[in-house]
């Protein structure tokens, strides 16, 4: 019986060889898209897994309150660890974390690396697998264990362990350190990311940091908790550090600490100010996938049942001699079930060879991701597959075999069934697949309209002409700057201790009795307006010899500011800064958006700083002239400070990453519509051919009586334009609606959709189906009346 079934089967298949091929095509991109998605979920699922204690691992994090909410806060105070020391019961181990990027050097060779710092306990809690050498070595403090990544890189195939690395602080100041261990790579789904390990007592005494004064931060504070109705009684003994942090640091007060597993901080890392840790995948980065995957692999079901259906009327003479032969009908649906779950099982195989080079594709959208398909992932990942093949088999195939099935053999023998294949139903999924499709091309014209909108949006300053330089020491910015001034390609340089899109500091202002807001703040220097191109709208500048009488007293604010405190003239208005400063307010700049699209522009305030805290330099010049200035700029810096990495960077990469998320997620979009669209084309030429069939007598008898060939047009496609009109509203407001919801949780800044965001795609898809049909349909108007009457 099996030997019949599957020759039955393999026979069907080459009758039906162009069936074959665009189904399995078809399931073939669903799946492996199904396949990216799962690999794309696992990866950011698993998150630290590699720690085998994770689930019994948690962090400390702050609130406090910020424009009367409580803000979460990712760092920790340094001095928070030996405060607690063994004073909190049912605490396992407490474990400090913290990292920094500087200069590394080994021999000639310089290296710009992020460096951690821990306590001796680290590997007690965490996972690192060593290549060499003990993790235990983190304990001598004049040890350093780095990756095999940075070893390779720095070593080559030499052996590190005794080699001696220097390490250079802010100031300049030379650390040497012996490296007695190699550690594996970090996973790129790890909280953590570092080249090398050492004891936290090096970064107290590079940075001359006094351990017990709460007034230094790090990235994380640890906590192994093997007994988890312990959490709650930790969280409530961590209260009574609050005062002390408060009594130290009155110009930062917090409201609290909680306690939180590592395994949320992926999912939570992204709504956490100050979070020093790798959060997880956007969310966008999650969902757009998801929905592409799902989307087209309905896609293809929907258009798999549709032709099967149609291709079934060639089978209908075979259904009638099953049944007079003895055949029931659940043997009838099993053989025709069969048939689609065999050719779901290609599909399956096709598309594993298509997601080998699809998921790399993916990957490589996404440089903090690079995601394998592997057959030896586990068990999930095999169950995942049979799951996947199961419901597509059922959910595209079980109903052509049910309705094939059900038909009377006597009268399918004697001639009195007529196949309905381009029946309601039929017409319904093509209502369906057609809305996906638009949906697919309404999604991808959004996306690429907004990012023209945010490739062109102008941020309030000149983020194309400038250069920015962060230098850790004044006295190397100085030296710096009277170097690269005498570049005559440079328009203007200017210096500041914050850089927009690169960092800022928040304070509390009052006005009256009444009136407190919370406020971004920049503390700048000479040339920083003139380069970076801000606008002065009233008032004036700060007196630029840096007088006493401006600094800590005089400040500019933007049209945010002036709004949010409601003044209808802000020049010489005065606030108060923590109860105690008076700041006058000198001048009102344009509205510029500090972190590009990715918040609203806040009320923010720039002061006079300190001459010798200023830590960052911008460079403005032409922007035909940026790669050559930047080059010279790097040459320079290798002469003046060989003992450090030149750290310039373009102010437009403030931007930058928005700019890839856009073109990422408008190329997942893309590749739905490219594909639902030719899926649907399939689908609506099938029915269309059925339809013709059917009519082929009474387009006959018409065109004897006088129909023109635009009547007879009409009529082929009168039910279809029907369909794609229905499609066409329903996949618009689809395709919008799931658009800016993608949009909001990515960006606050992004472009409101126009006429045009619908018009496009519904001119688009009727376009592209006139074109598909018009040779099938003009030859069956053109038909000689006489063939299509004795058509039978």
């Amino acid at each position: 019986m099996l030997r019949n079934f599957l020759l039955i089967t393999f026979r069907n298949f080459l009758k039906n060889k162009s069936f074959v091929i665009i189904n399995v095509l078809g399931l073939g991109i669903g799946i492996a898209c199904c396949i990216i998605a799962y690999y794309n979920n696992k990866f950011n699922a698993d998150f630290d897994s590699f720690h085998s204690q994770k689930e019994d691992i948690y962090k400390i994090s702050l609130t406090r309150e910020v424009n009367n909410r409580q803000q979460q806060y990712g760092f920790t105070p340094l001095s928070l660890a030996p405060a607690i020391g063994n004073s909190i019961s049912g605490l396992d181990q407490i474990v400090r974390l913290t990292h920094s990027t500087m200069p590394v050097r080994f021999e000639e060779n310089i290296f710009s690396k992020r460096i951690a710092f821990a306590d001796s306990n680290f590997f007690e809690v965490f996972d690192l697998s060593m290549i060499s050498g003990k993790g235990e070595t983190i304990k001598d403090e004049k040890s350093v264990i780095i990756s095999k990544e940075f070893a390779g890189i720095c070593f080559g195939t030499n052996d590190p362990i005794g080699k001696i690395l220097k390490f250079y602080s802010d100031s300049g100041e030379e650390s040497i350190l012996m490296v007695s261990g190699i550690f594996e790579d970090l996973p790129e789904n790890s909280s953590m990311q570092f080249d090398l390990l050492c004891h936290i007592d090096n970064l107290i005494e590079i940075n001359k940091i006094e351990e017990h004064d709460w007034k230094s931060w790090v990235a994380a504070t640890f906590l192994l908790i093997q007994d988890e109705s312990k959490v709650g009684s930790i969280e409530e003994q961590l209260a009574r550090f609050i005062p002390i942090q408060n009594d130290i640091r009155k110009d930062w007060l917090i409201s609290g600490f909680y306690i939180e597993p590592l395994k949320d901080i992926p999912s939570t890392g992204r709504e956490i100010w100050a979070n020093w840790l790798f959060a997880g995948l956007h969310p966008a980065a999650l969902i757009a996938p998801t929905v592409m995957a799902v989307l087209l692999l309905l896609l293809a079901c929907l258009n798999f049942t549709n032709t099967a259906l149609a291709i079934s009327s060639r089978r209908l003479k075979e259904i009638g001699l099953r049944k007079v032969f003895g055949g029931v009908r659940s043997q009838t649906m099993l053989q025709f079930l069969g048939e689609n779950i065999i050719l779901c099982f290609l599909a399956l195989l096709v598309s594993l060879l298509m997601g080998y080079y699809l998921i790399d594709a993916y990957s490589n959208m996404w440089p903090y991701m690079t995601l394998k398909i592997s057959l030896s992932d586990g068990l999930d990942f095999w169950l995942f597959l049979s799951g996947l093949l199961i419901v597509t088999g059922l959910v595209a195939g079980s109903y052509p075999a049910f309705y094939v099935s059900r038909f009377n053999p006597i009268r399918i023998l004697k001639g009195d069934v007529k196949f309905s294949g381009g029946g309601l139903f039929s017409k319904i999924l093509l209502v369906f697949q057609f809305i996906l499709a638009i949906t697919g091309i309404v999604s991808a014209v959004i996306f690429t309209q907004n990012a023209y909108f945010q490739n062109t949006l102008y941020l309030g300053y000149e983020k194309d002409k400038v250069i920015a330089v962060p230098v850790d020491d004044n006295s190397k910015l100085e030296l710096f700057r009277n170097t690269i001034i005498q570049n005559p390609l440079i328009n203007s340089i200017g210096q500041s201790e914050e850089n927009i899109g690169w960092g800022n500091y928040s304070r509390t202002l009052k006005w009256g009795e009444e009136q407190e807001h919370e406020v971004q703040g920049f503390d700048i220097g000479k040339g920083y307006f003139e380069t970076m191109g801000l606008e002065l709208i009233s008032g004036r500048y700060f007196d630029q010899d840096f007088m006493e009488s401006e600094r800590g007293s005089a400040i500019i604010v933007n049209e945010k500011f002036v709004t949010d405190f409601g003044w209808e003239t802000a020049v010489g208005q005065k606030v108060k800064e923590s109860d105690t400063i008076d700041l006058t307010v000198v001048g009102v700049l344009k509205d510029f958006y500090p972190y590009g699209f990715w918040a609203k522009i806040s009320p923010t305030m720039l002061k006079l700083g300190k001459k010798e805290q200023m830590r960052m330099l911008v460079i403005q010049t032409d922007e035909k002239n940026l790669e050559q200035v930047n080059k010279t700029m790097q040459e320079e810096w290798e002469k003046l400070i060989p003992n450090s990495v030149y750290p310039g960077f373009f102010q437009t990469e403030v931007v930058a990453e928005a700019k890839d998320i856009n073109n990422q997620i408008r190329k997942i979009f893309l590749f739905l519509a490219i594909v639902s669209v030719i899926l649907s084309l399939v689908g609506l030429y099938t029915l269309v051919s059925l339809n013709i069939i059917k009519k082929t007598k009474e387009i006959g008898i018409r065109k004897v009586l006088g129909a023109s060939v635009m009547n007879l047009t009409k009529l082929i496609n009168r039910d279809f334009a029907i369909i794609l009109l229905i499609a066409s509203v329903i996949g618009s407001a689809l395709g919008y609606y799931l658009s800016d919801m993608l949009l909001a949780s990515i960006w606050t800044i992004y472009l409101d959709t126009s006429v045009l965001s619908f018009v496009i795609p519904v001119v688009f898809i009727f376009l592209v189906s006139v074109f598909t049909l018009s040779g099938k349909v003009y030859k069956a108007a053109t038909r000689n009346p006489v063939d299509s009457i004795k058509y039978e």
